[in-house]
């Protein structure tokens, strides 16, 4: 009996993937579950990340948002409400160290005892607190008039508009060291006898009475028993100051009050502004205060 031819092996072809006629063409098609790259697909369609770059373009990239949104709302404009939408707080929290990092180190050169050794850290960390929790208060007083804003939106608007203050600090710095706000002069000693405008001590020493000194601890300027005691106060460098503290205090109030002005309705905008008005007043006295040589 003869046994049936085998049947060379052959691949099996599925029928789901062949169409046309058997008499015509025969085109295959690839399962639908399998994807093929396409290279004309529109990069624009693939959404952006920012994991895969490197540190430094991420922080060019914030440092000039911040440096934008800070000219927006120093400078006010058109869009400046619509730059706002997107707020952050990285800016704010910038500035505001910046402020406390200068007061401080107007205070580092009083390291005479401990307890000015010690002013820095407290000027720094008074300030930040002033800042923060005004900055608080006012957003909180602005949402319970009604006004339409967002908490950190006002928080990042505040934060910001501390920029002038920043560069009337660093003026008034300058003004200090250019132009001391007090100076000393030698002065009449314990055992000192003036007769007719001239200063002789015991020992029959003319003191120099009216000469500039550098402070109390000044032992030599002065001459015979005369002492580096008489202080006076410089009326120029004050003015100066007072001008500048309160320039940047009026162009920081200009930079949020005519933001809230936008968000708050008429007749509640004095009620608005007058936790701002006390709060930038807060920072300017502190800035006048720290400044000084007292």
């Amino acid at each position: 009996m003869m046994q049936p031819e085998a049947v060379p092996f052959s691949p099996v072809v599925p029928s789901a993937a062949i169409t046309g006629n058997i008499s015509g063409n025969i085109s295959t098609h690839a399962p639908s579950s399998v994807r093929t790259p396409d290279s004309t697909q529109n990069p624009s369609n693939v959404a952006e990340t920012t994991l895969d770059e490197p540190v430094i373009e991420t922080v060019k990239r914030d440092f000039q948002m911040v440096l934008t949104k800070m000219k927006k709302v120093v400078i006010p404009s058109a869009d400046t409400k619509d730059e706002l939408r997107n707020w952050d707080l990285w800016g704010p929290l910038f500035l505001c160290l910046i402020l406390a990092i200068l007061l401080s180190i107007d205070e580092s050169d009083h390291t005479s005892t401990q307890e000015a050794q010690s002013r820095p850290a407290v000027v720094f960390s008074s300030l930040l607190l002033i800042v923060w929790c005004g900055a608080i208060v006012v957003t909180v007083n602005a949402k319970l008039l009604g006004g339409n804003v967002s908490f950190f939106q006002n928080i990042c608007l505040l934060g910001y508009c501390v920029a002038p203050m920043i560069a009337a600090t660093a003026v008034c710095m300058v003004v200090r060291i250019s132009l001391p706000d007090m100076y000393y002069s030698c002065g009449p000693g314990p055992h000192t006898l003036c007769e007719g405008g001239v200063c002789m001590d015991a020992a029959n020493i003319t003191i120099n009475v009216g000469d500039k000194c550098t402070g109390w601890t000044d032992q030599d300027t002065c001459l015979g028993d005369g002492r580096c005691n008489s202080v006076h106060s410089n009326a120029v460098n004050i003015i100066l100051r007072l001008l500048i503290t309160g320039g940047g205090m009026f162009w920081s109030l200009r930079s949020s009050l005519g933001f809230l002005s936008e968000v708050v309705e008429e007749k509640r905008r004095a009620l608005a502004a007058y936790p701002v008005c006390l709060f930038f007043a807060a920072i300017a006295w502190m800035v006048l205060l720290r400044t000084s040589s007292a």
